[in-house]
């Protein structure tokens, strides 16, 4: 069978995003998604353009099977600190009305020493960016160069370390 590695120079990683789910059930659905097989698991964060229910950041940073805590828009600090407790990596996204809440997030992540990552949220093939863009992403939310790179290299394989895959 062939796959999209087949054609591309693209590692396929199977993940799960749990969006918009009763803030009571996010724990279970990413213990089950690790049982189904993802190796990443991402959580909908409460960003300041959809809809998310309130108490979605603190039910993905208090859970240690949650990878990533996708565009969280204006986290508190306090939700900040459970996400370095739990080891869960904050998102800076380059997607349009997620990236409000970027420089916020970068300030915040920065001060209470969580990992951030620089990710796309694509829904579409427009929605993909190269690294030169991330960088400047990343640059606009008020991260410095190394912390740029950080955010584009390092953080991302430590999280692939942290779970197998790399």
């Amino acid at each position: 069978m062939e796959d999209i590695g087949d054609n591309w120079d693209i590692t396929v990683i199977p993940g799960a995003e749990i969006t918009h789910a009763p803030v009571e059930i996010i724990e279970k659905l990413a213990v089950r998604a690790r049982r189904l097989g993802a190796e990443v698991i991402v959580v909908h964060g409460e960003t300041l353009v959809e809809p998310v229910i309130p108490g979605t950041n603190h039910a993905a940073v208090s859970c240690p099977e949650v990878d990533i805590l996708a565009h969280p828009g204006l986290i508190t600090i306090e939700d900040v600190e459970l996400a370095r407790e739990n080891d869960v990596t904050l998102e800076i996204s380059a997607r349009k009305g997620h990236c409000l809440g970027n420089g916020h997030v970068a300030a915040i992540a920065g001060e209470v020493g969580v990992p951030i990552v620089i990710d796309t949220d694509t829904h579409a093939p427009g929605d993909l960016i190269d690294y030169e863009m991330a960088r400047r992403i990343g640059l606009g939310a008020g991260l410095t160069e190394s912390g740029v790179e950080e955010a584009l290299v390092k953080n991302p394989r430590r999280l692939l370390k942290r779970n197998g895959i790399l």
